[in-house]
């Protein structure tokens, strides 16, 4: 009996002293995947062009859908969580009067309705995912704007841009508004950036279960990336990932990603912990 007891405690023991090994390594378990580092975080914002009067309107319209709790109930849908926190931007004090929809007789008298055309994050699952031009588009993204726009009572267009054509397409006038982009992405003396409600985390991770399991286990190796130059700079400054590493590589979409990860192309990749969650 004795025996059985001291053979109990020890393989305790054994288990204990695994767990704090595993604890100690610097990864974190994130379900499906395993969070190697943790590189920075991500601020979904409004970007418009330096001065341009819509800015204000919009952040009213903002926070007007947040205080309805409209903002709340599309993020629940879409993250299964209210994760909603607003803050910066500089709100107009009023928000202009929406017009009611003309009925037919009277919609040749009827003002033009403008349209606004948001700039939304491409292949990214939940923001904006589907094809625009065939009308399947959708995701948390895509429904603020269409609330935003209904606040201001305009129309709505999107146009999915990667955040590496963010400046551009703003400068350009193809979009009005880059809505859910880190403000790290222009340049704040050219852009106006508006307010920001949503955080999300940049990470360094694997798939749960495989040979990675610590930063040192990809030393040598290169990591994968998205088309996103913050989060680029983010690899470039962690001294813990470039001290392992031997560099980045950079594919044009997160499926793109993933399939470099599974087929040893990368050891580990960079993304938006949300996008990731749905990733893996």
């Amino acid at each position: 009996m004795k025996k059985q007891t001291s053979n109990r405690i020890l393989t305790l023991l054994l288990a204990l002293a695994l767990l704090a090994s595993l604890c100690g390594c610097g990864a974190e378990d994130e379900g499906a995947y395993l969070t190697l580092e943790t590189l920075g975080e991500k601020r979904y914002s409004l970007i418009c062009r330096k001065d341009d009067r819509l800015a204000p309107l919009l952040d009213a319209a903002m926070e007007a859908i947040y205080r309805s709790g409209r903002l709340s109930a599309i993020c629940t849908r879409w993250l299964g969580a209210d994760r909603i926190a607003l803050s910066g931007g500089d709100p107009a004090e009023t928000l202009p009067e929406v017009t009611p929809t003309p009925t037919p007789e009277e919609w040749e008298e009827a003002p033009e309705v403008r349209t606004l055309i948001f700039g939304v994050e491409r292949d990214f699952d939940p923001m904006a995912f589907g094809d625009a031009d065939a009308g399947t588009l959708r995701g948390m993204s895509v429904e603020i704007a269409q609330a935003l726009a209904q606040t201001l009572g305009m129309e709505v267009a999107w146009q999915p841009i990667s955040p590496s054509e963010v400046g551009t397409q703003l400068s350009s006038g193809n979009i009005d508004c880059a809505l859910g982009f880190d403000p790290g992405e222009v340049d704040p003396d050219k852009y106006t950036v508006g307010t920001s409600y949503l955080t999300s985390e940049l990470v360094l991770a694997v798939r749960r279960g495989g040979a990675v399991k610590s930063l040192k286990d990809i030393r040598g190796e290169r990591v994968g990336t998205i088309d996103d130059p913050m989060i680029e700079a983010a690899i470039r400054a962690d001294e813990n990932v470039t001290r392992v590493a031997s560099g980045a590589t950079v594919y044009l979409t997160p499926e793109r990603c993933m399939e470099a990860l599974d087929k040893g192309w990368c050891a580990a990749v960079a993304m938006d912990s949300i996008m990731l969650s749905r990733m893996m």
